[in-house]
């Protein structure tokens, strides 16, 4: 019934419905006014009446006007909001949607591509290993090294797209995830990348504890956020750098791996740059080496999907950490847990 009366205001404006508001209340004051006085015995003085009206409207009509509008305006807002909101439900909508496009699209694409990938790696290498007989123009074997290392490096984009839009699109799974000790897993990894260092000149220091500590994750999906993480390092690093990789148990039965390095470094808005799919940062270091920019957005998704965290705090010219945090879920303790990261 209130909102029936409020929309019948509305329809007068501030001033009319303001007008209509104090009417009543004059009304309702002086036939009260009349009622006492009648009930009481007392005469009813039709001066004070009209002195009685002259001062409520006075007061009343004012503060009904100012209120109406106060009221006129916070409906407007109100409306407004709304209409802002939905737009921006539809918005969302329309970007989750074309989120997913695009993660189709990639992933279709990265299937399709892998098979004729495929095969020229596979005739490549049968090529430069000279399987089917010698190959007498050097070019032509130097050409077949290039195709099959060119070749090479696109599956890995290829796989690193496939990987990213998986756990997009909520489909990788961790079924395959199993027990193991993490630092021969660590030191495999950086195994796999140690002629990265010596090409670069850059020392990798492995400070991981051996204290026996396991995980409950997929080994595969370590590796690789491993091999990414101190890969970038090693490139983001001049001649003469180090890259530390070092880790400990947390009071929450969580554990904690940090890879520092004393490269060039990031500012808080190339930080956020690095971690979105396909963002390059411009720097002289960056420009001497290629990369797509799936490295860290893809190790993050990664230990997201683990239930872990993936932070990175660097500052221009002073080098950079980043730091994965495994939750307590997943982490079987070792037998020596005094070794802190320094």
């Amino acid at each position: 019934m209130l909102d029936t009366l409020d929309g019948q205001l509305s329809r007068l404006g501030a001033l009319g419905s303001a007008l209509v508001l104090t009417a009543i209340a004059v009304t309702t004051v002086v036939t009260t006014h009349f009622l006492i006085r009648n009930l009481s015995g007392m005469p009813v003085k039709p001066m004070s009446v009209v002195v009685l009206v002259a001062e409520m409207t006075a007061v009343l009509l004012p503060m009904m006007f100012f209120g109406r509008r106060v009221i006129c305006e916070l409906k407007k807002s109100k409306a407004e909001a709304a209409e802002m909101s939905r737009r921006l439900e539809i918005a969302a909508e329309q970007a989750h949607q074309a989120n997913r496009a695009k993660s189709q699209f990639l992933a279709n694409m990265s299937h399709e591509l892998r098979t004729p990938l495929n095969a020229i790696m596979g005739f490549s290498e049968v090529m430069k290993d000279q399987h089917m007989g010698p190959v007498n123009n050097p070019r032509y074997l130097a050409y077949a090294k290039d195709i099959h290392t060119s070749g090479h490096y696109l599956l890995g984009i290829i796989n690193d797209i496939l990987d990213l839009s998986k756990i997009e699109a909520g489909k990788m799974s961790l079924e395959s995830a199993e027990e193991f000790e993490f630092a021969p897993t660590v030191t495999a990894s950086l195994g796999m990348i140690e002629s990265l260092g010596n090409k670069f000149d850059v020392e990798v220091i492995d400070n991981l504890p051996r204290d026996g500590v396991r995980l409950v994750a997929v080994e595969r999906m370590m590796r690789q956020i491993l091999i990414n993480l101190v890969g970038n390092a090693i490139k983001f690093t001049p001649a003469g750098g180090t890259v530390c990789i070092g880790g400990r148990m947390l009071e929450d039965g969580g554990y904690k791996l940090v890879v520092s390095d004393s490269g060039v470094g990031m500012s808080d808005e190339e930080i956020e740059v690095a971690l979105t799919p396909f963002g390059q940062i411009a720097n002289l270091m960056g420009a001497k080496h290629t990369g797509t920019g799936l490295g860290l957005p893809l190790a993050k998704a990664m230990m997201e999907l683990h239930g872990g965290s993936l932070t990175i705090t660097s500052m221009p010219q002073r080098g950079t950490n980043v730091v994965l945090t495994f939750p307590a879920a997943r982490v079987l303790p070792g037998r020596d847990l005094r070794v802190q990261v320094a």
